[in-house]
């Protein structure tokens, strides 16, 4: 967890699945179809390179052990919802449920985790005290990124 900086958290979960996936087929798809009408098309999963699926994976534990530990000081983000919300319209519905499952079980495990190495009240609130400042900063950072995936994705032109 302590390895959790800002270079890293600044890409999201479910943030990186819209921009990778924009970036990689949306650039490629935009070649192919330049003499073509344009066709409606979201991205998803097996679109993306094998390194941006294992980076996407990586990013999903990282996301989830935030979430968790922000859920377990007190702040529900519900950043799923809110990038289900922000994605949704440029990234196909299935990849979405991929990533949403993985990372609803990944947040389950690391806040069973907190409860049990940190549930009596006073190891609770030193941990929360300890790390109040970068949740602060980790939300703000998770905000922005909800706010660009939905610019991006309303600015897709394929989808």
């Amino acid at each position: 967890m302590q390895a959790l900086g800002r270079s890293t958290i600044r890409y999201g979960a479910l943030l990186l699945m819209a921009a990778a996936l924009a970036a990689a087929v949306g650039l490629a798809r935009a070649q192919e179809q330049a003499d073509a009408r344009l066709v409606e098309v979201k991205l998803g999963l097996n679109s993306m390179s094998k390194t941006e699926r294992e980076t996407l994976w990586r990013r999903v534990d990282e996301y989830a052990t935030v979430d968790a530990l922000q859920e377990f000081c007190g702040k529900k983000l519900n950043l799923q919802g809110r990038t289900w919300a922000a994605v949704s319209p440029c990234v196909e519905v299935r990849s979405l449920r991929r990533v949403a499952a993985v990372f609803r079980a990944k947040k389950s495990e690391y806040l069973k985790g907190w409860e049990t190495a940190h549930g009596e009240p006073e190891k609770k609130k030193a941990l929360c005290e300890s790390w109040k400042s970068k949740l602060t900063e980790y939300a703000r950072i998770i905000d922005g990124h909800i706010s660009e995936a939905k610019t991006m994705c309303s600015a897709c032109l394929f989808c």
